[in-house]
């Protein structure tokens, strides 16, 4: 099997439309960050350019498995993965450090029993789900969207219900920068801006240059944020290497392509042997259930015989609308259905009925083999108490 970490840097500022129409009067909006279906999409276009994209090479390059997308950013060690803030948390400002710097209150969200005369209308389907309890009635802060690979862990690996306090440049990476732009049309014949042809766009940016700040005698570098992605394949398949320079996302619009390194989060010890385990989704999950996938109403995760486990309570945020374009089909069924993900971080917090959970580790949850191999229902593992 061959594994190859892929980096792109948008040159310009990136477009990874959120599915509202875009014409006159209606602005190109991008999402916070793309789907992975956008990015394994542009890599197999990349890989499968000399090919000749024939139905053999497409369905080659259909069995190219995708880890991401996921933001790799640099912080004060150097460049870090950094993934999707978890659901099952609350966050509140705090009293400042000693040096002045912000610190955040984080409220973690457990499963709580209920009592024999309490009740909740959580769904009928599965049976016996418990509501999810915990936090403070006082107006919550925004804390950052994404979270660095070791605050992340480090909220996994913790069982129980205390509140935990972390400075904001410790804990993760504010949303990125948006930029809009104005558009117009020219007439060839008048050279002068056609009528009626003026509309806008907003896309993510993404700074390429390196800048230093200084605050109370401490020195650190501006994030420098990139997408990060892993891709798997077979042996036998010889893809060509990345151009440097190639489109990303809507509008055909450039960014740099590099391969390299960087620290990819095992499997932790302490995971072992655990009977409560949470799965937080570290990518947008597609799943047969809707907010939950099939299988977990009784059965195995997609290829993992020898796992199984029971949900017993889930924190997810509002369903995510995604859709796309199929360039393997031509003419008016090329636009992908509409579909309704469960957003990235949510948590689902399960009992292990059978098995090692730490097999479950950054892989896919998804009931759907396709959706699995593009990206989506990747989950982190971690351990949860009752409340």
């Amino acid at each position: 099997m061959i594994e190859r970490t892929i980096f792109i840097q948008p040159r310009d500022p990136a477009i990874f439309r959120d599915g509202k129409p875009f014409n006159q009067g209606l602005p190109a909006r991008s999402v916070d960050w793309p789907q992975p279906s956008a990015i394994i999409g542009a890599i197999r276009t990349r890989l499968g350019r000399n090919a000749g994209y024939d139905a053999a090479a497409v369905q080659r390059l259909l069995r190219i498995e995708h880890i991401g997308p996921f933001l790799a950013a640099r912080n004060r060690e150097g460049y870090t993965l950094a993934f999707p803030a978890p659901a099952d948390v609350v966050v509140f400002e705090a009293q400042k450090d000693r040096l002045g710097h912000r610190q955040l209150e984080l409220c973690p969200l457990r499963p709580a029993r209920l009592n024999a005369d309490e009740g909740m209308d959580l769904p009928r389907e599965p049976q016996g789900l418990h509501p999810v309890l915990g936090g403070r009635e006082e107006k919550p802060a925004a804390g950052p969207p994404f979270w660095t690979a070791a605050a992340t862990l480090d909220w996994l690996k913790e069982p129980d219900a205390s509140s935990r306090f972390h400075a904001v440049e410790d804990l993760g990476f504010s949303s990125l920068p948006r930029q809009r732009r104005i558009h117009l049309e020219i007439e060839s014949a008048r050279q002068a801006a056609r009528k009626g042809a003026l509309f806008s766009t907003e896309g993510l940016e993404f700074p390429e240059r390196v800048r230093h700040f200084e605050e109370d005698g401490e020195r650190w570098e501006e994030p420098e944020p990139r997408i990060c992605s892993r891709i798997r394949y077979e042996d036998a398949d010889d893809w060509p290497g990345l151009e440097a320079l190639a489109p990303v996302g809507g509008e055909r619009r450039l960014a740099s392509w590099s391969e390299g390194g960087i620290e990819w989060p095992d499997a932790p010890d302490w995971l072992a042997g655990k009977a409560l385990v949470r799965l937080q989704l570290i990518t947008p999950g597609y799943f047969g259930g809707g907010w939950i996938p099939n299988w977990l109403f009784g059965g195995h995760p997609p290829g993992i015989e020898d796992l199984e486990l029971s949900l017993i309570a889930a924190a997810i945020p509002r369903a995510v609308a995604h859709s796309g374009w199929d360039f393997t089909k031509k003419g008016g069924h090329s636009q992908k259905a509409t579909r309704f993900l469960a957003p990235a971080g949510s948590v689902y917090f399960c009992e292990v009925r059978l098995g090692d959970p730490r097999r479950l580790w950054m892989r896919s949850i998804c009931d759907d083999d396709q959706a699995g191999r593009d990206g989506f229902g990747l989950v982190l593992c971690g351990v949860w108490q009752w409340q």
